[in-house]
């Protein structure tokens, strides 16, 4: 009998606790530097992309394999490889760094296929990739792991090894899958990482080389198709619309080696948001919330009062082509009798107001008081552009658009609370709610949790005590997302479910 998903997902879970075994519970502050043994030492990886269409990606690796210049790939309907439907060869150039990045087509919607490549006689390990279903499709359910923020130089990968075995539709990660700086890491070094800056594009494969070595994310890479996005790591901390035009060679350096090692295939430029349909029962909508936003207002460590400047109505984070195709698709789909909207999200949504000024008694004194007047937290986040927050509120209450999902990344916590139409009224309806799912190996902030009893509007759960993951499931009647947590620094932690947010729709 041949093996199915959850037989191959075993598999993988029990090969990476082998790669991961000499390292449990221990932590290590200078473990040996990469070196790569093998042909395909970056691994595998796939991509979700269409009804009929996976992308397949790998690498060979030039100092294992110097004489290699193509790559053969194949594509089967089971992990034991037979039959094989689909195969091709690709070259394989120092151009895209040695990486093989393949658009198989042809393919029958809304099922699983396997696939290996092969290169100077050395075949890879097989991984698992997926098309999406087609569009009128009844699904039953949708379980999607989503996860962001894995500095290696400040913690191992559990949370990647956990995600391996379970038993997951697809993974949506939602950026900083580098870190181009080495600050981060005086917060906590755990392992060997480079310090200096990224700003060739050497500089930066040499990045996702080195995070792509480790087997606990080769492993999760391996079992289940991805949708990717960035957020400000793949470039440099907090980057904007200004930085394309100030350093133009930076940001094509980074952005080449972002798609180079990605397994998302580019459509116009470089464009990475886009929607990706399950079928009638959930569409997930991935943002670029970088590349088209507007530089910041003067903060302090990204704290700011909310001024007229940053109150201003054209401030934009998506940029205006951006918002029009977010806010046509979440009616557009919503009109198709899609049950659940989810936003692949990189940074908050919901407002962090450490000062409330927005009180009657203020008000009465000064009539002229700005609407949600206050201190906010991160003006990086969506806090910094309040009238797109506005625009993007009012329009799921205009279109009645409802079962709205927040999936957020960036923040190095756990979030969890509704967005409401108008949140200084706590009776005010939530139009949608919001789950920012900690950080896989970047430093949690003890501090934000400390914060959170304080907060106006106040949020149901804030936990910066631990790394990890989310995992959101949708079925025809609910959503539930759970919280997954890990200690990072530590290759060999346990995985620990700490919260469970059900929510009928």
């Amino acid at each position: 009998m041949g093996l199915d998903r959850r037989d191959f997902l075993r598999m993988s879970a029990l090969g990476a606790g082998a790669m991961a075994a000499p390292g449990l519970l221990t932590s290590c502050t200078s473990p040996p530097a990469y070196a790569p043994t093998s042909t395909f030492a970056q691994g595998v990886a796939s991509g979700f992309h269409s009804d009929t269409e996976v992308v397949l990606w790998t690498r060979v690796e030039p100092l294992v394999a110097p004489s290699v210049n193509s790559c053969d790939w194949q594509v089967s309907t089971s992990p034991s490889m037979s039959p094989v439907v689909a195969s091709g060869t690709e070259v394989v150039e120092a151009a895209s760094d040695h990486t093989v990045k393949v658009l198989v087509g042809g393919l029958e919607p809304g099922r699983s296929y396997w696939y290996r490549f092969e290169a100077g006689g050395v075949r890879s390990t097989v991984g698992r990739a997926s098309t999406l279903p087609e569009p009128d499709a009844e699904l039953e359910s949708l379980r999607l792991a989503y996860a962001s923020c894995q500095c290696y130089g400040t913690g191992y990968y559990p949370a990647w090894r956990d995600v391996a075995a379970r038993d997951l539709d697809g993974v949506v990660f939602l950026g900083d899958f580098i870190y181009e700086a080495g600050a981060i890491q005086l917060l906590r070094p755990v392992r060997s990482e480079p310090v200096a800056e990224c700003v060739t594009i050497e500089d930066y494969r040499t990045k996702y080389r080195l995070y792509r070595s480790d087997p606990d994310i080769q492993a999760a890479q391996a079992a289940h198709p991805w949708a990717v996005v960035w957020d400000d790591h793949e470039l440099h901390n907090d980057w904007n619309r200004t930085d394309i035009t100030l350093n133009p060679v930076r940001f094509a350096a980074a952005t080449q080696a972002w798609f180079e090692h990605q397994p998302v295939m580019p459509v116009d430029g470089t464009r990475i948001f886009r929607s990706l349909r399950f079928g009638r029962l959930a569409e997930l909508h991935l943002l670029d919330e970088r590349q088209y936003r507007d530089p910041p207002v003067d903060t302090l460590l990204g704290v700011t009062f909310l001024t007229p400047e940053l109150a201003r109505s054209d401030r934009t984070i998506l940029g205006a082509e951006q918002l029009s195709w977010l806010l046509g698709g979440l009616a557009a789909s919503n009109d198709a009798g899609v049950r659940h909207q989810l936003l692949g999200n990189p940074v908050l949504i919901g407002a962090v107001r450490l000062l409330d000024l927005d009180t009657p008694e203020l008000r009465a004194l000064d009539p002229s008081l700005l609407r949600h007047a206050g201190l906010y937290l991160n003006s990086d986040a969506w806090d910094g552009f309040p009238a797109e927050r506005e625009r993007l509120i009012s329009h799921l209450v205009s279109e009645r658009i409802g079962g709205v999902t927040i999936l957020t990344g960036d923040i190095h916590s756990f979030w969890a609370g509704p967005i409401r139409a108008d949140f200084e009224d706590s009776s005010s309806p939530a139009v949608a709610y919001e789950y920012a799912g900690g950080a896989i190996a970047s430093p949690p902030g003890d501090q934000q949790s400390a914060l959170a009893a304080s907060l106006q509007p106040a949020w149901d759960l804030v936990d910066a005590s631990r790394n990890g993951y989310g995992i959101v499931e949708c079925t025809p009647e609910d959503v539930t997302v759970s919280f997954l947590g890990v200690d990072a620094r530590y290759r060999g932690s346990p995985v620990t479910q700490f919260a469970t947010f059900p929510r009928p729709i």
